[in-house]
């Protein structure tokens, strides 16, 4: 007879890795961020991994901008990534790295965490979502600002033309911490098969 060894079911490894690392085979693999010159941090919905008594996993991932994934972690239920966030990336030397993340990582304490504990910069997105800050982003002096940059592209059925604005804002009282710099971008798309 021969000898047949069966290979680990799927859950048997996913189980095994939980168990070792609670982030997963991204944290046993991942890529150190030192040296960086932008990180990532983003978080998604894992779809179909929803059932009808549990939702859907929700997770917080941060990636270099070579693609390599730094780390990532479920996010408990009853709560959201913002809680996350600092301890996704408290373990990694983030010393003068650009760290990227959406309107809901535009916090306070997420900037303050990045520039004076973690020695990195940051780039926030800010919507309406933040009203009081999205006003004062409106009332900047958008015409005086001499770095302006326009590109145009054409892709996926739509031609696409941004316009990026960038006033320094330091003594323009903006209410965030650290900020020196702000970035506004017009985006108009025109769908190439019906010319709207």
């Amino acid at each position: 007879m021969f000898n047949v060894r069966v290979a680990p079911s799927a859950e048997t490894i996913r189980r095994v890795l939980n168990a070792v690392c609670s982030g997963g085979l991204a944290d046993l693999l991942g890529a150190d961020p030192a040296g960086a010159d932008t990180l990532a941090v983003d978080g998604k919905s894992a779809r179909g991994s929803h059932t009808a008594d549990v939702p859907a996993a929700h997770l917080l991932a941060a990636m270099t901008g070579t693609g390599q994934t730094v780390t990532h972690l479920r996010v408990p239920d009853k709560t959201n990534e913002i809680t996350y966030f600092a301890a996704r990336l408290e373990p990694f030397d983030l010393t003068g790295v650009t760290v990227t993340a959406d309107a809901l990582h535009t916090q306070s304490d997420h900037a303050r965490f990045l520039v004076e504990h973690k020695k990195a910069h940051y780039l926030l997105l800010i919507k309406a979502n933040h009203p009081g800050l999205f006003r004062q982003l409106r009332s900047l002096p958008w015409k005086q600002a001499t770095a302006r940059r326009y590109d145009r592209e054409v892709g996926h059925g739509r031609k696409e033309t941004r316009a990026t604005r960038a006033p320094t804002i330091t003594d323009l009282g903006l209410d965030f911490p650290h900020a020196v710099q702000a970035s506004r971008i017009l985006r108009h798309r025109t769908d190439l098969h019906s010319g709207r």
